[in-house]
């Protein structure tokens, strides 16, 4: 017969399996959503509106936060929904540009991000040119990598430290 501690701990296994899960699922929402979010800005932007507040569709009744959280059509490989023909969007973006861009994300996003999922999210054409963009950041100091591919914002309290920290 199992003791009382051997079906608590058996129990207890399951339970943290499921959270782990849902953490998983969580953070994919996330960021999924901080995607769509930048895609919405760049969109609005490239139509000449105001990114973030108004910048939903007319006749939608959805709230904005509502609207980023559910797409119209899935993104395709280059994360361009809703746009027509893969535009300017997915040039070389200036570097400037860009690292508005990355760095929005990131703050959206709260975590780390993978390098193929800042491509598109971006807009930008090559996951080369992005990734030097990204260990030049890092170098900086304004952003962490870590694991391989997977880069964060740098904590704000940290202006050099981290610069030789994370080389």
């Amino acid at each position: 017969m199992t003791s009382l501690f051997e079906r608590l701990d058996e129990e207890e296994a399951i339970v943290r399996g499921e959270l782990a899960a849902l953490r998983d699922k969580v953070a994919q929402a996330e960021e999924r959503l901080a995607r769509l979010a930048i895609t919405r800005d760049t969109a609005a932007s490239l139509l000449g509106r105001e990114p973030g507040a108004g910048s939903r569709e007319p006749g939608s009744s959805q709230p904005s936060g509502a609207a980023d959280a559910v797409p119209s059509e899935p993104d395709g490989p280059e994360g361009t929904a809703g746009f027509e023909g893969g535009g300017p969007e997915l040039e070389e973006l200036p570097l400037e540009v860009a690292q508005e861009r990355i760095l929005a994300l990131l703050a959206q996003a709260g975590r780390a991000v993978r390098l193929q999922d800042i491509v598109p999210a971006i807009g930008e054409s090559r996951v080369e040119t992005t990734r030097s963009r990204l260990k030049a950041m890092a170098k900086k100091g304004l952003l962490i990598q870590g694991p391989t591919a997977w880069f964060r914002l740098a904590p704000a309290d940290t202006e050099e430290g981290a610069t030789t920290a994370d080389s």
